[in-house]
């Protein structure tokens, strides 16, 4: 491949003139939340703290996609599949708008790049459609060439402010020239895409590029589904709200008596496998999330250990505080800091424990996913009967939680869990079961797990965690698109307007919300030095 700099993408334009940067407020896109303020014992205590991340902002607040699409034209994909690939190509190229850019990258013996990042005009959704429309099957399958040109294309980008970068990589077929999994992958989300027969598609290949990325995932697709397939990925890319979201958990030193000072200790953070930085001087953890799409959540366990308080004669109980907070990049490429929200524990001579719902589904769904891995691991290496018996673990463990005492969000979480479990249980049979259904299905139910972000596991209807009501949005308009691919598929901008319109306060509640809190802290704050003083 030629080393030379890619020079061939577009500047955006509208009405003439460079876009704009959106004049909405970026504070409170991304607010940090827990579920609530523990009471303790004084002696030694444990306790896991929920936090949880959202997206949130008005509709067209987001940031502009710059997409490559990257398709398999190896002989395998002939007749019906390329035709289908081709098909849901079009819906693709329909739901951008001007402000995005689309790249399209094929590949087989080689690669080849059809067109560098368009601007999705009218005039150009034509050109890019057409090329597609024209496409032919070639020998071989070279998955490297066709990622490492994906690559290329976002990393010469002259124009990346306000803008999000994105790889959707899709294949029926085994590679058979050089190797896809050495290519370092961790500066994009990269969504990669098997189709067709499951037993035929490069599960390890896709699934590594995929969960070595900064944020992708692996779906799988029978034939008949490629644009359903796509589209909740699609809707993501084009509803990222911000970038570079950083979680920042600090643990504050607490003031017991004048001569007894105790300081909380996080002893883990469960993320998924978003990176960590752990400062082991400070004990301040920092998660990395990357991207995150409208109306998206992260959920965050924070197991944290309380020392003992010794010397506390005159109070009944005392408060240790974590301070938490939020950094971010939205429209203009700034850094946006949230405003630190402290998480307060009481330590107390006879507490009130509790554990909120949210927060038990929630570690019931980490401890699932690690028998998940631990099972696709012994399968991996065709100890069946050892991976069946910890699905069978899962299964068992799930069994025992009395979903009927759950609110309505953790009993779909562990209602979705069960299932999930019941279906390894059936693939973890034989090495054939595996093979043939279990590997794409583990691969893409672990790697969606631990970004806590949406992929189809074979069946694009069944399971649907994590999706954001703009997926099952674009998700219902692919199924429509499928039935008649000649009407008219709504693209991104009236999919704003309709949401701008059934919701006209989300423009400004993400700020409200952000300065009501700042408030709310003063007041507190005041309240604490009245009582001091009192």
């Amino acid at each position: 491949m030629a080393s030379n700099k890619y020079d061939d993408e577009e500047a955006i334009v509208e009405n003439g003139s460079e876009k704009a940067i959106a004049s909405a407020p970026e504070a409170g896109r991304v607010p940090v939340k827990f579920e609530n303020e523990p009471e303790l014992p004084k002696e030694n205590a444990k306790y896991e703290l929920l936090l949880e991340l959202t997206g949130r902002g008005s509709a067209n607040a987001r940031l502009a996609a710059d997409i490559v699409m990257v398709l398999d034209v190896s002989y395998s994909m002939k007749g019906d599949k390329l035709k289908e690939m081709k098909r849901a190509m079009q819906f693709v190229i329909s739901k951008l708008s001007p402000s995005d850019r689309l790249s399209v990258c094929t590949f087989a013996k080689d690669s080849i790049k059809l067109c560098g990042l368009r601007v999705m005009s009218p005039v150009a959704k034509e050109k890019v459609d057409y090329m597609v429309q024209n496409l032919q099957v070639d020998y071989y399958t070279n998955i490297s060439a066709g990622l490492q040109m994906a690559l290329k294309v976002l990393d010469d980008r002259k124009y990346t402010t306000g803008r999000a970068g994105a790889i959707m990589l899709m294949s029926d077929g085994e590679q058979n020239v050089d190797d896809a999994t050495k290519i370092l992958v961790d500066r994009y989300p990269i969504y990669t895409f098997g189709f067709g027969d499951e037993k035929e598609i490069d599960t390890k290949v896709l699934g590594h590029i995929a969960s070595k990325s900064k944020g992708g995932t692996f779906s799988v697709a029978k034939l008949g589904d490629l644009s359903k397939l796509f589209a909740p990925c699609l809707a993501g890319l084009l509803s990222v709200l911000v970038k570079d979201v950083n979680l920042v958990i600090k643990p504050l030193l607490g003031t017991v008596s004048r001569r007894e000072k105790v300081k909380t200790i996080i002893e883990k953070v469960s993320a998924g496998d978003y990176e960590q930085i752990v400062d082991k001087e400070t004990g301040v953890v920092t998660v990395s999330f990357g991207d995150l799409y409208q109306k998206e959540i992260r959920m965050v366990l924070v197991f944290l250990s309380l020392p003992e308080i010794r010397n506390d004669p005159n109070k009944a109980q005392v408060e240790l505080d974590s301070l938490l907070s939020c950094t971010y990049r939205a429209e203009s490429g700034n850094s946006t800091q949230t405003n630190p929200v402290k998480f307060r524990v009481k330590r107390c001579i006879a507490p009130k424990m509790k554990q909120t719902d949210a927060t038990k589904a929630e570690i019931k769904r980490v401890e699932i996913v690690e028998l998940m891995k631990e099972a696709r691991t012994l399968a991996e290496a065709k100890n069946m009967d050892a991976a069946l018996d910890k699905v069978v673990e899962g299964q068992n463990s799930l069994g025992h939680v009395v979903v009927e005492a759950l609110n309505e969000e953790s009993k779909m979480v562990i209602e979705t869990l069960k299932y999930e479990v019941d279906e390894m249980v059936k693939f973890m049979q034989t090495n054939e079961t595996y093979e043939n259904k279990g590997r794409c299905f583990t691969y893409s139910s672990e790697i969606s797990h631990d970004r806590q972000r949406f992929a189809s596991r074979g069946d694009v209807e069944k399971i649907r965690s994590y999706a954001t009501p703009r997926m099952e949005t674009c998700f219902e308009q692919a199924k429509e698109f499928e039935k008649d691919p000649s009407k008219p598929v709504p693209t991104v901008v009236e999919d704003e307007r309709t949401e701008i319109a059934a919701d006209p306060l989300a423009t400004v509640a993400p700020s409200l919300d952000y300065y009501l809190q700042i408030a709310i802290d003063a007041l507190k704050n005041l309240q604490k030095v009245i009582n001091y003083k009192a």
